[in-house]
Order: structure tokens, then sequence, then C-alpha cells
């Protein structure tokens, strides 16, 4: 039997239009097996505060500033930090003064890993935290309450890397 060149790339045409529908439907379904369609997305941090003790602090001072990337195929990266952190006066980061560097090390937390996001009514976002510039959470499964209303995410983290009381973070969706 000959084809011709039309015939060939007509049924060509059709196998890659199946490939793909069917390579993007599966995406879609792993996405929300990951639970990507609540959480997933890019968030600017609007506002953190920890409570404990019944006494409400901002251990990243008032308006910190944050990003948080989800991503549909579940890895997360993580950046929180002051609103203003010191300049090294040497302006090379690895010869910071004992002062510089414990501004940053206070003043700043970021976290790497995958999340998935589990839960019928109330949502619970899984971190599995494969690095962090705070050590001791490198390896660790942290779950946190999470509430998204439109456009805002909040977060509770019942474990800070401050240590003592519970953590609340509220989330932006970037635009």
């Amino acid at each position: 039997m000959k084809w011709s060149i039309k015939e060939v790339a007509s049924i060509l045409l059709v196998v890659a239009v199946l490939t793909v529908g069917i390579l993007t439907g599966a995406s879609k379904v792993w996405a929300a097996e990951k639970g990507a369609g609540l959480a997933q997305g890019s968030w600017i941090l609007v506002e953190l505060y920890n409570e404990a003790d019944g006494k409400k602090s901002e251990p990243f001072g008032p308006n910190p500033r944050g990003s948080m990337l989800l991503t549909p195929d579940g890895r997360f990266s993580m950046t929180i930090m002051k609103a203003s952190l010191p300049k090294f006066a040497s302006n090379v980061r690895t010869k910071g003064t004992v002062e510089e560097n414990q501004a940053v090390v206070h003043g700043s937390v970021a976290a790497i890993g995958t999340y998935t996001v589990t839960g019928d009514k109330e949502k619970t976002l899984n971190l599995h935290i494969e690095g962090s510039t705070f050590p001791n959470w490198d390896g660790q499964d942290q779950k946190r309450p999470i509430t998204v209303i439109g456009d805002e995410m909040r977060v509770i983290n019942p474990a800070p890397s401050i240590g003592g009381g519970v953590n609340t973070q509220v989330w932006k969706r970037a635009k």
C-alpha cells in the first residue's frame, strides 16, 4: 500500500494532537493529586507574626519581604527576610563581620524541597524540606495548616525556627 505525503502528514498530525492532549491531561491529574490547584503558584509575603504566651510579635519586623513558589510538579521554594538587612562593609558575602552575619541570620530564612496539599475541608501544606538556611529543618517533614481564599493564603507554622509560639504567614498571589 502506498501512502501519499498528505496522508502521512495527516496521520502524524492526529498522533501529535492526541499525544499532547494525553500528556496535558496526565499533567493536570498529577498536579491535582499534589494539591496544586489550591495553592500552586507564586506568592508574595504580606504579613508574618508570632504568637507566644498571649503576646504577638513580628520576628521579621514590620513589612517583611518574602516569596514562595509552589510548582505544579510538587516543588517549593520559600524565602523570608526583614524589610532591610545590613549591607556588608566589605561588599563580599563571605567576609561579613560577626555583627553583619548575625543580623542576616536573625533576619532571614529560606527553604527548598517538595510539597503536597492534603485534607478535604481543612487543608494542610505538607513540606518535605530538602535544604534550609536553618539546617535543623533539613530532611524534616512539616505540616502547616493553610487557608486559601481568593488570592490570599494563610499558613500556620506550629514549629517556627525562632522557637516557641506559632507563626502566621499571610501571602498574596503574585500577579
